[in-house]
């Protein structure tokens, strides 16, 4: 195991634990920042490219009554599993980083109820899929392969992260009839920037990392800002984000829906950014609109009329 390795390797899920890895991380980007930038710059892609754990509470969801299967991507096996008739339409279930396939169960039965096959999985390096480090590239790849695999898709819902890799595969020639965004960023740099200061990363090292990224995966972040690719993005689209979301403010859910042509937007109160995921309000009007059964509200370009930061 690399130094790296053994240095970002999470010692497990508790509070104490986790600040406790904070802290020595801290020190070895401090460290090694002072010493061996070149090593400094090493850790933070490490770091910055490395899944959290995933909460306790999403590895008591069952998918037991899905059918399991592993689609390969990139050489790395991803967890997949369904619901519903091979022959009926597909939607895809993607969720963010750090999250896994358990989080996105609640929408699969208002989904199948409309006649819809479910398939969720999970991530590159995320849950029971092969891998340590990922990224949005690998988000995007991933996603084309899983709906590339999995017959007709009629669309997908992106939670998170997962929404910026959903615009660049459809940005890039992947065709859906509608995609419903929950909790949509539209500032990477701005998000890099906030995991900086947690780090106590100085702007250099967190420019340096930003660099060694774009190097890695062979494309620049401004490929990726939502806000930026929305407006020449075609399908029907619904954006749903909650005013108390603390990690990906509501602004920029916003900004998304107004970019997008045509595309509606659901704005909730009190579920944050990850309980929205298992309101019940928002998984029957994601399904519903997916079905083609409510456009939930009217366009977010005419309830906006102006940018709201």
């Amino acid at each position: 195991m690399s130094t790296a390795q053994r240095l970002f390797t999470p010692l497990n899920s508790t509070n104490v634990r986790f600040m406790l890895q904070t802290v020595l991380q801290r020190l070895a980007l401090r460290t090694s920042a002072a010493l061996q930038p070149a090593l400094a710059d090493a850790l933070a892609e490490r770091l910055f490219l490395t899944p959290p754990p995933a909460r306790p509470s999403d590895a008591l969801i069952d998918l037991s009554d899905g059918r399991a299967a592993t689609v390969v991507y990139r050489g790395r096996r991803l967890a997949t599993w369904q619901w519903g008739p091979d022959a009926a339409p597909a939607v895809v279930l993607a969720h963010g980083w750090g999250g896994r396939a358990a989080q996105m169960r609640y929408f699969v039965y208002p989904l199948r109820a409309a006649g819809f096959r479910v398939i969720a999985y999970d991530q590159p390096a995320h849950g029971r899929s092969e891998g340590r480090l990922s990224g949005l590239p690998d988000f995007a790849g991933a996603l084309t392969r899983v709906i590339q695999n999995g017959g007709h898709v009629h669309a997908v819902i992106a939670h998170s992260l997962a929404a910026p890799a959903l615009a660049y595969a459809i940005a890039n020639g992947l065709n859906l009839e509608s995609a419903v965004l929950v909790s949509p960023p539209s500032d990477l740099v701005g998000y890099s920037r906030r995991f900086a200061r947690w780090y106590r990363m100085p702007e250099r090292l967190r420019s340096a990392m930003q660099a060694a990224i774009e190097e890695r995966f062979g494309v620049r972040w401004a490929c990726f800002e939502l806000e930026r690719l929305a407006p020449r993005l075609a399908g029907r689209a619904l954006v749903i984000h909650d005013a108390d979301d603390r990690q990906v403010p509501i602004g920029q859910g916003r900004r998304i829906a107004q970019a997008w042509p045509g595309a509606r937007l659901l704005e909730t109160r009190g579920l944050g950014h990850a309980r929205i995921l298992s309101a019940d309000p928002v998984v029957r009007a994601a399904a519903d609109f997916i079905a083609g059964r409510s456009q939930v509200a009217g366009r977010a370009a005419d309830l906006l009329p102006s940018p709201i930061y």
